[in-house]
């Protein structure tokens, strides 16, 4: 099987891109790297979560670009998901690195859209080089001319296209800003796109892998197709 994906940290476990699903998800020798998501706060603070509200995933209301870190902060991320989780913070991207400094690969998703968060690329990248991370961190985004940003900062980060279908012209959107990989819902991949990609060089991400089929699914395509789950005790069992 290809390596597996904490998406969100151990979400099926743990309240969602909370310290509490990343360090269940550092603490389990079977997943292999961790994805989070990063979203810029008013005054400017990039902070781990996955809506541009914070309304799903905690006890708040209202956009995360029109709150401050400390209003954020103030929130309670984790009574929705269990009362065992009460009090559970929203963390910042900085106290994220500090927990999984010298460990496991770190997928961030930069949640930018059409240029929403300015400045989110730089300061994300700043707090990257800060803790020495740039071999265990990967960007990664939907929004293509975000990452592009991101070649101007520092382009020993590795890249990911994030793609929501089954795309034309993959391999010249790959090569335009030089991707490491590119992370496909797991509907989309097939032998066409596997074999396109893997001649290009450029490793294959699926999301999200939840189901043993579909994991079996994707790995008879090619076994080292990274798996991303919200679940990933239901892939290795």
């Amino acid at each position: 099987m290809g390596q597996l994906i904490a998406h969100r940290g151990w979400s099926g476990k743990a309240p969602e891109n909370t310290l509490s699903a990343i360090q269940l998800a550092l603490e389990e020798p079977k997943i292999d790297s961790i994805e989070i998501d990063v979203h810029l706060t008013k005054d400017g603070v990039p902070v781990v979560i996955h809506d541009h509200k914070v309304d799903r995933t905690t006890n708040g209301s209202g956009y995360v670009k029109d709150m401050t870190a400390a209003e954020i902060r103030a929130l309670d991320a984790g009574s929705w998901f269990g009362p065992e989780f009460a009090g559970e913070k929203v963390p910042t991207l900085e106290e994220v690195l500090e927990l999984t400094s010298g460990g496991k690969k770190l997928l961030i998703e930069l949640k930018q859209t059409a240029g929403v968060y300015a400045g989110l690329e730089e300061k994300v990248i700043v707090l990257i080089q800060q803790y020495g991370a740039q071999e265990q961190c990967q960007l990664i985004s939907f929004d293509h001319k975000s990452l592009q940003t991101c070649l101007e900062f520092d382009a020993q980060v590795k890249r990911t296209l994030v793609m929501s279908g089954s795309p034309l012209l993959l391999i010249d959107q790959v090569n335009e800003i030089g991707a490491s990989a590119v992370s496909v819902n797991h509907q989309y991949v097939d032998s066409e796109m596997v074999e396109s990609l893997h001649g290009n060089g450029t490793d294959i991400i699926v999301w999200t892998v939840d189901h043993k089929a579909e994991a079996e699914r994707i790995q008879e395509l090619d076994g080292s197709i990274a798996l991303t789950t919200n679940h990933p005790e239901r892939l290795w069992i």
